[in-house]
């Protein structure tokens, strides 16, 4: 926590003089960003501005003169909450309707989780899948091969996302099965895997919880429940 308190007080640095959204787009030219790539809204943070790029969000002064890419927390709550999860929820919204959906029977939860076929516990969390089922957890899976949307194993995750069954292709993939090439490729994996970087997801499993909140890792089902069901009661 002391780290975290550090950060902050780093990154949260007043200024006397607001500016329009064209001086934090200068800003962002500098490191490279295109004002066609940058979303610019409202913070909850006084004095900045929200900005979405394709490497992830980023809070910027109103003048645009200073920049941190969090996570900034808000501590007025029982427990710290990153802003940034609203955000991720909105981010998510244009691809969920592309997801690979493993449905709980007794649903209490919709999780989405960012993949990749090789990753160690994405296979680990998959091999488990009925844990989370039977715990009443739903999963929605997006693509994010770790090696680029255009590398040999992103290509194959297409392939899974264009094909008529994707679940089979996709169980199939977790089982070290022949990835067949389909037919006619939609772009879903790129999209999926540029909203993961806007995430800020360098890794899988990567999972966003129903209010936002991105958790990194492989966490058991039984782990993953007690969190829900925590925040449930809140």
């Amino acid at each position: 926590m002391k780290k975290l308190v550090l950060c902050l007080g780093l990154a949260l640095i007043s200024t006397s003089v607001l500016a329009s959204n064209t001086d934090i787009i200068k800003s962002l030219n500098k490191l490279g960003y295109e004002k066609k790539e940058l979303k610019i809204t409202d913070s909850p943070v006084q004095g900045f501005k929200n900005v979405s790029t394709p490497d992830g969000i980023y809070y910027v002064t109103q003048d645009g003169k200073y920049l941190t890419k969090g996570p900034i927390y808000d501590i007025q709550g029982d427990e710290p909450e990153n802003i940034a999860n609203s955000s991720n929820l909105q981010l998510i919204k244009p691809i969920e309707k592309d997801a690979i959906v493993y449905k709980a029977k007794n649903e209490k939860y919709i999780i989405s989780v960012f993949t990749d076929y090789t990753c160690h516990y994405c296979k680990l969390l998959h091999e488990n899948i009925d844990k989370y089922l039977d715990a009443g957890i739903s999963v929605h899976y997006f693509a994010f091969p770790r090696a680029g949307a255009d590398s040999d194993v992103g290509k194959n995750m297409q392939s899974i996302w264009s094909v008529t069954d994707r679940k089979a292709a996709f169980d199939n993939a977790y089982k070290d099965k022949p990835i067949s090439p389909a037919s006619s490729m939609i772009p879903y994996v790129t999209q999926q895997f540029n909203v993961g970087k806007k995430l800020g997801i360098s890794g899988t499993p990567a999972i966003v919880l129903p209010d936002g909140q991105l958790v990194s890792g492989y966490v058991p089902a039984d782990k993953l429940i007690e969190i829900l069901d925590k925040k449930a009661t809140k």
